[in-house]
């Protein structure tokens, strides 16, 4: 009976973020009653990933996880190269959607990509260790780089990755930074 409700509480979550997503590449507003949450206010307006905000509450959710199910993840954080950062607001925005298109494209339904500043996007590989982190964020590199070259940007991207439990004081570490940025 406890695998059985386990199963259908990790398919109504996998629904849910389905909807989402269907919600949010459909451009189409839903209609919501008082109770539901406005997926709007998750998202970023300029790139369509998920916010800061909605990403530290996954994050967190993902560390109690772990607590209880000894499930690890990963978080990889996209190092685009400092031209990126110089470009004016409008291009960067241009830029960052095509970059979390290919982003959008490449993850899995269960793992979670979203802006976390001007030009910084971090993907939750969730139940994904950080050897099995490295296939999608190889694929990653090559088609960012590749957009990259087309956009005649120099320089190549990067990522930073951290496994859950392995590293769990730098994941702890980026938390707190995001939730301070959060703040002010």
């Amino acid at each position: 009976m406890g695998l059985f409700l386990l199963v259908l509480v990790v398919g109504l979550i996998v629904i849910l973020v389905i909807i989402l997503r269907g919600q949010k590449k459909s451009g189409a507003k839903p209609s919501l009653s008082s109770t539901e949450i406005d997926p709007y206010l998750l998202i970023d307006k300029e790139t369509n990933l998920y916010n800061r905000r909605f990403f530290l509450r996954r994050l967190q959710e993902e560390i109690h996880r772990f607590q209880r199910y000894q499930s690890p993840f990963s978080l990889a954080l996209l190092k685009l190269p400092p031209v990126v950062e110089s470009l004016d607001e409008a291009r960067l925005n241009s830029f960052l959607r095509r970059v979390a298109s290919i982003v959008e494209k490449d993850i899995r339904l269960t793992d979670l990509a979203s802006r976390y500043d001007r030009a910084g996007i971090a993907i939750l590989f969730s139940m994904t260790g950080r050897l099995s982190a490295d296939v999608p964020i190889f694929r990653l590199r090559e088609k960012i780089n590749q957009l990259l070259q087309s956009e005649n940007l120099e320089g190549e991207c990067s990522f930073v990755v951290f496994a859950y439990p392995e590293q769990a004081q730098k994941v702890e570490e980026f938390i707190t930074r995001l939730s301070q940025s959060e703040e002010s």
